[in-house]
């Protein structure tokens, strides 16, 4: 998985606004009390974000499963410190004030169990009170706007989405079909599937606090506004870790 995509996903993810997503993390990370000091980014991809964080202060640190997103990483950002890892039950050298997790990366995380290795890992990896900054979908988003078939296109690439939503094990079989022109003019293309689990706000919650973090902001999706809201296809959560495990 992203292996194929990997020299790919700047292009794919072109359309995004990087800059949009860490002036809104950077703000909460501010209004939480936070320190402008360091991030580790997990599944940090081609690590697109980092830059924008280096240029507000930060130090910056990456892990990522796949390891031509981290090859990619580390010649974008010589200044950064990335290895191949898996969320689940990563280490860290050193610890951290900021750990943050973007693009929906959580919801790869498709058991309790490996969601729970993952929290306990960010947990051992933060210094006392630092922040963990991530976004999912949710049960609604993958019910309401994820099932079916969607598509995404741009002048350099189309990629359609087919996507089945089990309700029993709460999974989304997602089939990728992408068709990309290469510089030459050419277009290749491939397939890649993906399975996210659909998680609701109240386990994400109960989760966190079992591996010693208080949930300090649920939000939608590059808001800086709490909400009660139980039909959002997207939260992003911060959570301060209050207690080690």
């Amino acid at each position: 998985m992203y292996e194929k995509i990997a020299q790919y996903y700047d292009l794919i993810m072109s359309p995004f606004d990087y800059q949009e997503l860490v002036d809104c993390l950077d703000d909460l990370i501010i209004s939480c009390g936070g320190k402008r000091t360091d991030v580790l980014d997990l599944g940090c991809g081609t690590s697109e974000e980092l830059i924008y964080f280096i240029q507000l202060g930060y130090k910056v640190s990456g892990i990522d499963i796949s390891e031509k997103m981290i090859d990619i990483s580390k010649e974008k950002l010589i200044s950064g410190d990335f290895k191949v890892g898996n969320m689940i039950n990563f280490k860290t050298k050193r610890k951290y004030d900021n750990v943050i997790s973007a693009f929906d990366t959580v919801n790869y995380l498709t058991d309790l169990n490996e969601l729970s290795g993952c929290f306990s890992s960010v947990n051992k990896a933060l210094n006392n009170g630092g922040l963990f900054l991530f976004d999912f979908n949710s049960i609604y988003g993958m019910v309401n706007e994820w099932d079916g078939i969607r598509t995404e296109e741009t002048d350099d690439f189309f990629i359609s989405y087919d996507s089945k939503f089990d309700l029993n094990s709460m999974i989304l079989k997602c089939r990728m079909k992408f068709f990309i022109r290469e510089k030459t003019g050419k277009y290749i293309s491939f397939d890649e599937t993906h399975y996210e689990r659909g998680y609701s706000p109240e386990e994400m919650k109960k989760l966190l606090e079992a591996n010693g973090f208080k949930l300090e902001k649920l939000l939608p999706f590059l808001s800086r506004k709490q909400t009660r809201n139980s039909q959002l296809d997207r939260y992003q959560i911060v959570a301060r870790k209050t207690r080690e495990i």
